[in-house]
């Protein structure tokens, strides 16, 4: 009988933790699959204007996720579909920089976290709302402030300074 417990919990362990990482990973929201994002122009102020897609199982937690993918994207990603005029290159090209400061960015992407200081919604908030299976893909356009979040990286120690390099 302890065995059979025994293999039954060595059996569904690896589960328990695989699906746990995956929640983890859903929450965050950065998966290759529902990552989306389109340049659509710029702003004198250095903002970038963005849109951008989200997944959810309701159209609100999707309007979150894209949220978050539109900072993600400047951050880790950069801006390559869409309209010229948004910086391209990420502000964080260090490898394995997310992993490295993982603390940092936990904390910056949370639900409510800092990441919302450096956006905004643009227009008339939600542009496309599609049902794909169980979720929604919901697009909206949002405006990031590239130059204030260079300069909140920079602060934090993750981004050298632009002048730090003579």
């Amino acid at each position: 009988m302890k065995k059979l417990i025994m293999l039954l919990f060595v059996a569904v362990l690896p589960f328990v933790v695989v699906g746990q990482s995956k929640k983890k990973k859903e929450l965050a929201g950065w998966t290759a699959t529902n990552y989306e994002v389109e340049c659509m122009g710029t702003g004198m102020d250095g903002t970038q204007l963005l849109k951008v897609w989200g997944y959810g199982k309701k159209p609100d937690e999707a309007i979150i996720q894209a949220k978050r993918n539109a900072v993600h994207a400047v951050v880790f990603k950069g801006i390559y579909a869409g309209k010229p005029g948004c910086m391209k290159n990420p502000l964080v090209t260090e490898p394995n920089a997310q992993q490295k400061h993982s603390e940092y960015f936990d904390s910056f992407f949370t639900e409510g976290g800092k990441y919302l200081q450096f956006i905004s919604l643009s227009g008339e908030g939600v542009q496309d709302r599609v049902k794909v299976g169980k979720q929604y893909k919901v697009a909206i356009m949002v405006s990031v402030s590239h130059a204030a979040l260079r300069k909140e990286l920079e602060a934090a120690g993750i981004v050298k300074s632009l002048g730090g390099g003579f």
